[in-house]
Protein backbone atom coordinates (compact mmCIF):
# COMPACT_ATOMS: atom_id res chain seq x y z
CA UNK A 1 0.00 0.00 0.00
CA UNK A 2 2.87 2.34 0.82
CA UNK A 3 4.41 1.73 -2.64
CA UNK A 4 1.14 2.60 -4.39
CA UNK A 5 0.85 5.83 -2.38
CA UNK A 6 4.44 6.76 -3.26
CA UNK A 7 3.82 6.08 -6.95
CA UNK A 8 0.63 8.15 -6.85
CA UNK A 9 2.54 11.04 -5.23
CA UNK A 10 5.25 10.80 -7.89
CA UNK A 11 2.66 10.88 -10.68
CA UNK A 12 0.95 13.93 -9.17
CA UNK A 13 4.32 15.64 -8.75
CA UNK A 14 5.31 14.82 -12.35
CA UNK A 15 2.01 16.15 -13.69
CA UNK A 16 2.31 19.33 -11.62
CA UNK A 17 5.91 19.81 -12.78
CA UNK A 18 4.88 19.41 -16.43
CA UNK A 19 1.95 21.85 -16.19
CA UNK A 20 3.53 24.54 -14.04
CA UNK A 21 6.07 25.90 -16.59
CA UNK A 22 3.37 26.18 -19.27
CA UNK A 23 1.10 28.07 -16.87
CA UNK A 24 3.90 30.41 -15.79
CA UNK A 25 4.84 31.08 -19.43
CA UNK A 26 1.20 31.78 -20.32
CA UNK A 27 0.75 34.10 -17.33
CA UNK A 28 3.94 36.01 -18.05
CA UNK A 29 2.97 36.40 -21.72
CA UNK A 30 -0.43 37.82 -20.74
CA UNK A 31 1.20 40.15 -18.22
CA UNK A 32 3.49 41.62 -20.88
CA UNK A 33 0.68 41.83 -23.48
CA UNK A 34 0.81 41.72 -27.26
CA UNK A 35 2.87 44.92 -27.48
CA UNK A 36 5.86 42.97 -26.16
CA UNK A 37 5.89 40.86 -29.34
CA UNK A 38 6.91 43.20 -32.19
CA UNK A 39 7.03 41.80 -35.69
CA UNK A 40 10.55 40.67 -36.46
CA UNK A 41 9.96 38.80 -39.71
CA UNK A 42 7.48 38.08 -42.47
CA UNK A 43 6.50 34.77 -44.05
CA UNK A 44 4.72 34.92 -47.41
CA UNK A 45 2.88 31.88 -48.75
CA UNK A 46 1.16 31.22 -52.06
CA UNK A 47 -1.85 29.02 -52.70
CA UNK A 48 -1.11 26.08 -54.95
CA UNK A 49 -3.21 25.65 -58.07
CA UNK A 50 -6.38 23.87 -56.92
CA UNK A 51 -6.35 21.76 -60.08
CA UNK A 52 -3.31 20.01 -58.65
CA UNK A 53 -4.55 19.43 -55.11
CA UNK A 54 -8.32 18.86 -55.35
CA UNK A 55 -8.11 15.62 -57.33
CA UNK A 56 -6.08 14.10 -54.50
CA UNK A 57 -8.46 15.32 -51.77
CA UNK A 58 -5.68 17.46 -50.30
CA UNK A 59 -7.72 20.63 -49.89
CA UNK A 60 -6.00 23.99 -50.18
CA UNK A 61 -2.21 23.86 -49.94
CA UNK A 62 -0.03 26.86 -49.21
CA UNK A 63 3.67 26.90 -50.11
CA UNK A 64 6.45 29.39 -49.46
CA UNK A 65 9.06 28.89 -52.19
CA UNK A 66 11.74 31.47 -53.00
CA UNK A 67 10.04 31.89 -56.41
CA UNK A 68 6.39 31.11 -57.08
CA UNK A 69 5.47 30.43 -60.72
CA UNK A 70 1.94 30.54 -62.07
CA UNK A 71 0.58 30.01 -65.58
CA UNK A 72 -2.91 30.84 -66.79
CA UNK A 73 -4.73 31.18 -70.08
CA UNK A 74 -5.66 34.74 -70.99
CA UNK A 75 -4.02 38.13 -70.71
CA UNK A 76 -3.92 38.38 -66.90
CA UNK A 77 -3.30 36.02 -63.99
CA UNK A 78 -4.43 35.98 -60.38
CA UNK A 79 -2.37 34.42 -57.57
CA UNK A 80 -3.62 34.04 -54.01
CA UNK A 81 -1.12 34.88 -51.28
CA UNK A 82 -1.07 35.37 -47.55
CA UNK A 83 1.38 36.87 -45.10
CA UNK A 84 2.24 36.16 -41.50
CA UNK A 85 4.09 38.67 -39.42
CA UNK A 86 6.26 36.70 -36.99
CA UNK A 87 7.60 37.67 -33.58
CA UNK A 88 11.11 36.77 -32.39
CA UNK A 89 9.83 33.33 -31.31
CA UNK A 90 8.37 32.59 -34.77
CA UNK A 91 4.73 32.98 -33.70
CA UNK A 92 2.20 34.89 -35.85
CA UNK A 93 1.60 38.40 -34.57
CA UNK A 94 0.54 40.78 -37.38
CA UNK A 95 -3.18 41.24 -38.01
CA UNK A 96 -3.25 43.62 -40.98
CA UNK A 97 -0.28 43.63 -43.37
CA UNK A 98 0.01 46.29 -46.09
CA UNK A 99 0.61 45.35 -49.74
CA UNK A 100 1.92 48.13 -52.01
CA UNK A 101 2.52 47.55 -55.74
CA UNK A 102 5.26 49.61 -57.37
CA UNK A 103 3.32 49.71 -60.67
CA UNK A 104 -0.44 49.59 -59.98
CA UNK A 105 -1.11 49.51 -63.74
CA UNK A 106 0.63 46.12 -63.89
CA UNK A 107 0.03 44.59 -60.44
CA UNK A 108 -3.17 44.96 -58.44
CA UNK A 109 -3.72 43.62 -54.91
CA UNK A 110 -7.18 43.05 -53.47
CA UNK A 111 -8.09 41.88 -49.98
CA UNK A 112 -9.32 38.38 -49.39
CA UNK A 113 -10.19 36.73 -46.10
CA UNK A 114 -8.04 37.68 -43.11
CA UNK A 115 -4.39 37.94 -44.12
CA UNK A 116 -5.08 36.61 -47.64
CA UNK A 117 -4.90 38.70 -50.79
CA UNK A 118 -5.36 38.22 -54.51
CA UNK A 119 -2.45 39.44 -56.60
CA UNK A 120 -3.61 40.13 -60.15
CA UNK A 121 -0.95 40.69 -62.81
CA UNK A 122 -2.61 42.63 -65.62
CA UNK A 123 0.10 42.55 -68.29
CA UNK A 124 3.60 41.40 -69.15
CA UNK A 125 6.51 43.27 -67.60
CA UNK A 126 8.46 43.62 -64.37
CA UNK A 127 7.50 45.33 -61.14
CA UNK A 128 7.93 45.08 -57.39
CA UNK A 129 5.46 44.50 -54.59
CA UNK A 130 6.20 45.62 -51.02
CA UNK A 131 4.68 43.84 -48.03
CA UNK A 132 4.92 45.45 -44.61
CA UNK A 133 3.72 44.32 -41.24
CA UNK A 134 4.61 46.68 -38.43
CA UNK A 135 8.26 47.62 -38.91
CA UNK A 136 9.12 44.41 -40.79
CA UNK A 137 8.91 44.32 -44.56
CA UNK A 138 9.74 42.27 -47.61
CA UNK A 139 9.89 43.00 -51.32
CA UNK A 140 8.60 40.71 -54.01
CA UNK A 141 9.87 40.89 -57.59
CA UNK A 142 7.07 40.28 -60.10
CA UNK A 143 7.97 39.24 -63.64
CA UNK A 144 5.30 38.35 -66.19
CA UNK A 145 5.64 37.11 -69.76
CA UNK A 146 3.02 36.28 -72.38
CA UNK A 147 3.05 33.82 -75.25
CA UNK A 148 0.09 33.15 -77.51
CA UNK A 149 -2.93 33.35 -75.19
CA UNK A 150 -1.06 32.40 -71.99
CA UNK A 151 0.53 34.48 -69.26
CA UNK A 152 3.24 33.25 -66.89
CA UNK A 153 4.20 35.07 -63.71
CA UNK A 154 7.20 34.60 -61.44
CA UNK A 155 6.98 36.14 -57.98
CA UNK A 156 10.34 36.05 -56.21
CA UNK A 157 10.82 36.76 -52.53
CA UNK A 158 13.81 39.00 -51.89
Amino acid sequence: MRIITSIAHLLVLAAFTAVLPAGVAHASREATGPAADPVSGIKISFKMDPRITRGMYMGDRWVSPPTHIGVQAGKEITVEARVEGLDAGGKPTCASPAWTPEDPDMVRVSRGQGRQVRITVLRAGESALSVTCGKAGRKLAVKATTKDNTIQVEISQQ
